[in-house]
């Protein structure tokens, strides 16, 4: 029933102007209220315990300190962080979901998504990583020499624990098939490095590569032994581990983590995440961190064109070995 003014029904009813001025004050604080006022979520895109996973919480810890909110993850694991950044691209670009991968970069040249970097707000990749060749402690191999020679003698019969077809590790390990001439059984596992660090530790499998803070407690615990790793003369404070060139076998490999949000976010918005993620990127707790983990901390990939550039340099040294590789899709 519609009623006029005169009606009978009628009642006008007068607002108390200091009612009036709290509510007008309300919607006000409402519509600029600064961001962030409320927990934000973050997908990582590889499960619990993963190379990202542990690298990401870490760095989040310090993040939440930052930005003044709580970060809440969710694990979000498959298809070499395809699945996750697939929900991520059709989040609300409002601030409040995040995401985090390392193969976001190459996906779309390997058909496992129809976008990447670009289609996405990158924040940052805010360390650098290498990945260490191992093998369980009880291995006979002392030496790659031993493991390469062994497995080319006898192909196929070796098993390699990797990660899920086209993510960091699974193209690490092709790629050292594709230099030593060499054909193991590859496992390919339905998420990231704590697969390998739980087979090769276990004795599940003959032999793995991953970046080494996922692998560090089953190498402190005596189950894992390392034959090389994967940068070009050897790390500080891991002295003791020999690289991959030192022994012939030219293979110098890094493996990062970008922080991506959905595109479009508002410039303030934009502007807190950037501002926030590289004042820890460039904190002393990070880079402490980081040092014992076996990273290098990278500020400078923080946020803006520095970021997109590193991504597009890296997509273009892996478009080779993925084309060598077969991994990418013809269109």
């Amino acid at each position: 029933m519609i009623h006029s003014r005169k009606s009978k029904y009628w009642k006008r009813t007068a607002v108390p102007g200091s009612l009036l001025l709290l509510l007008l004050g309300l919607l006000a604080g409402g519509a600029s209220a600064a961001y962030p006022d409320k927990p934000i979520k973050s997908l990582i895109c590889y499960e619990a315990g993963s190379a990202t996973d542990l690298s990401g919480r870490q760095f989040y810890q310090y993040l939440e300190k930052e930005i003044g909110q709580p970060i809440m993850v969710v694990n979000k694991p498959g298809a070499a962080s395809a699945l996750g950044l697939r929900e991520l691209y059709d989040s609300k670009p409002d601030g409040y979901t995040w995401g985090m991968s390392c193969s976001v970069n190459v996906l779309k040249m390997m058909g496992l998504l129809p976008y990447d970097h670009h289609d996405f707000h990158v924040t940052s990749v805010a360390s650098l990583t290498w990945s260490a060749l191992v093998v369980p402690a009880r291995s006979p191999f002392k030496t790659v020499k031993e493991l390469v020679d062994y497995a080319k003698a006898n192909p196929g019969k070796l098993r390699w624990s990797t990660t899920s077809k086209g993510a960091v590790f699974y193209i690490q390990s092709k790629y050292f098939e594709q230099v030593t001439g060499t054909k193991f059984n590859l496992i390919a596992n339905p998420g990231g490095a704590s697969f390998i660090a739980t087979q090769v530790g276990g004795g599940h499998a003959d032999v793995g590569i991953s970046s080494y803070r996922p692998l560090q407690s089953q190498i402190e615990a005596k189950n894992i032994r390392v034959l090389g790793i994967t940068t070009e003369k050897r790390v500080p404070g891991f002295e003791n581990l020999p690289t991959l060139r030192e022994q012939g076998y030219d293979i110098v490999l890094s493996a990062w983590a970008a922080g991506v949000a959905p595109k479009g976010l508002p410039p303030e918005v934009a502007q807190k995440i950037d501002s926030a993620t590289k004042k820890v990127a460039e904190s002393k707790e990070w880079r402490d961190y980081c040092i014992k983990s076996g990273s290098v901390a990278t500020p400078e990939y923080v946020g803006g064109e520095g970021v997109v550039k590193f991504l597009d340099r890296d997509a273009e040294i892996q478009q080779p070995i993925l084309g060598e590789l077969g991994l990418i899709k013809k269109k």
